[in-house]
Protein backbone atom coordinates (compact mmCIF):
# COMPACT_ATOMS: atom_id res chain seq x y z
CA UNK A 1 0.00 0.00 0.00
CA UNK A 2 2.89 2.29 0.87
CA UNK A 3 4.31 1.85 -2.62
CA UNK A 4 1.08 2.84 -4.44
CA UNK A 5 0.95 6.15 -2.36
CA UNK A 6 4.31 6.99 -2.90
CA UNK A 7 3.37 6.39 -6.73
CA UNK A 8 0.10 8.13 -6.70
CA UNK A 9 1.10 10.84 -4.47
CA UNK A 10 3.79 13.76 -5.32
CA UNK A 11 6.31 12.59 -2.63
CA UNK A 12 8.15 14.98 -0.29
CA UNK A 13 11.04 16.86 -1.84
CA UNK A 14 14.22 15.88 0.48
CA UNK A 15 17.28 17.93 0.41
CA UNK A 16 19.90 15.21 0.59
CA UNK A 17 18.41 11.91 -0.01
CA UNK A 18 21.35 9.66 0.36
CA UNK A 19 21.97 10.49 4.20
CA UNK A 20 18.45 10.45 5.09
CA UNK A 21 18.24 6.84 3.12
CA UNK A 22 21.14 6.06 5.19
CA UNK A 23 19.77 7.41 8.86
CA UNK A 24 16.29 5.91 8.27
CA UNK A 25 17.76 2.46 7.17
CA UNK A 26 20.08 2.26 10.44
CA UNK A 27 17.53 3.34 13.11
CA UNK A 28 15.37 0.63 12.47
CA UNK A 29 17.82 -2.28 11.62
CA UNK A 30 19.34 -0.89 14.88
CA UNK A 31 16.14 -0.86 17.13
CA UNK A 32 15.69 -4.57 15.83
CA UNK A 33 19.24 -5.85 16.73
CA UNK A 34 18.01 -4.28 20.48
CA UNK A 35 14.69 -5.72 20.44
CA UNK A 36 15.72 -9.36 19.39
CA UNK A 37 19.01 -8.81 21.46
CA UNK A 38 18.02 -7.67 24.42
CA UNK A 39 14.24 -7.56 24.57
CA UNK A 40 13.46 -11.09 23.48
CA UNK A 41 15.51 -12.72 25.97
CA UNK A 42 13.75 -10.47 28.55
CA UNK A 43 9.95 -12.26 27.84
CA UNK A 44 9.91 -15.39 29.93
CA UNK A 45 9.44 -19.00 28.52
CA UNK A 46 6.37 -20.70 29.31
CA UNK A 47 6.07 -23.52 32.11
CA UNK A 48 5.13 -26.75 30.81
CA UNK A 49 2.30 -27.12 33.20
CA UNK A 50 0.71 -23.66 32.44
CA UNK A 51 -1.61 -22.44 29.62
CA UNK A 52 -2.14 -20.08 27.30
CA UNK A 53 -4.43 -18.25 29.80
CA UNK A 54 -2.20 -18.22 32.62
CA UNK A 55 0.83 -17.34 30.57
CA UNK A 56 -0.47 -14.11 28.84
CA UNK A 57 -2.87 -13.05 32.59
CA UNK A 58 1.10 -12.88 33.92
CA UNK A 59 2.78 -9.32 33.87
CA UNK A 60 5.66 -10.05 33.21
CA UNK A 61 5.70 -11.80 30.06
CA UNK A 62 2.54 -10.02 28.87
CA UNK A 63 4.10 -6.88 29.87
CA UNK A 64 8.25 -7.53 28.15
CA UNK A 65 5.78 -8.85 25.18
CA UNK A 66 4.00 -5.96 24.46
CA UNK A 67 7.29 -3.84 24.93
CA UNK A 68 9.25 -6.18 22.73
CA UNK A 69 6.43 -5.70 19.56
CA UNK A 70 6.17 -2.00 20.51
CA UNK A 71 10.36 -2.07 19.75
CA UNK A 72 10.27 -3.79 16.40
CA UNK A 73 6.51 -1.85 15.66
CA UNK A 74 8.84 1.39 16.36
CA UNK A 75 11.38 0.10 13.74
CA UNK A 76 8.93 -0.80 10.85
CA UNK A 77 7.06 2.84 11.27
CA UNK A 78 10.79 4.38 10.84
CA UNK A 79 11.68 2.24 8.25
CA UNK A 80 8.03 3.03 6.25
CA UNK A 81 8.60 6.79 6.83
CA UNK A 82 12.30 6.32 5.32
CA UNK A 83 10.93 3.98 2.02
CA UNK A 84 7.69 7.10 2.11
CA UNK A 85 10.17 10.30 2.10
CA UNK A 86 12.96 8.85 -0.20
CA UNK A 87 11.82 5.68 -2.39
CA UNK A 88 15.07 4.00 -0.84
CA UNK A 89 15.42 0.48 -1.28
CA UNK A 90 17.45 0.47 2.72
CA UNK A 91 14.50 1.82 4.47
CA UNK A 92 12.03 -0.75 2.54
CA UNK A 93 14.21 -3.44 3.32
CA UNK A 94 14.72 -2.37 7.23
CA UNK A 95 10.29 -1.91 7.08
CA UNK A 96 10.00 -5.70 5.78
CA UNK A 97 13.00 -6.85 8.37
CA UNK A 98 10.58 -5.26 11.08
CA UNK A 99 7.45 -7.12 9.61
CA UNK A 100 9.06 -10.41 9.36
CA UNK A 101 10.59 -10.14 13.06
CA UNK A 102 6.84 -9.33 13.97
CA UNK A 103 5.56 -12.26 12.32
CA UNK A 104 8.38 -14.53 14.00
CA UNK A 105 7.63 -12.83 17.43
CA UNK A 106 3.94 -13.72 17.30
CA UNK A 107 2.09 -14.84 20.18
CA UNK A 108 1.53 -17.82 19.48
CA UNK A 109 5.31 -18.54 18.67
CA UNK A 110 6.38 -16.78 22.12
CA UNK A 111 4.52 -18.84 24.25
CA UNK A 112 4.95 -21.83 22.37
CA UNK A 113 8.58 -21.44 22.38
CA UNK A 114 8.85 -22.79 26.33
CA UNK A 115 6.23 -25.10 26.51
CA UNK A 116 7.05 -27.55 23.66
Amino acid sequence: MLYLVRRVLQPPSVADPRVLTLVLAVVPVALLVLAVGALRPKVPDRRLEQDSEAYWSEAGSRGSAIVLWAAIEGAGLVGAVGYFLTGGTAPAVAFALALAALVLFRPARLEGDGAA
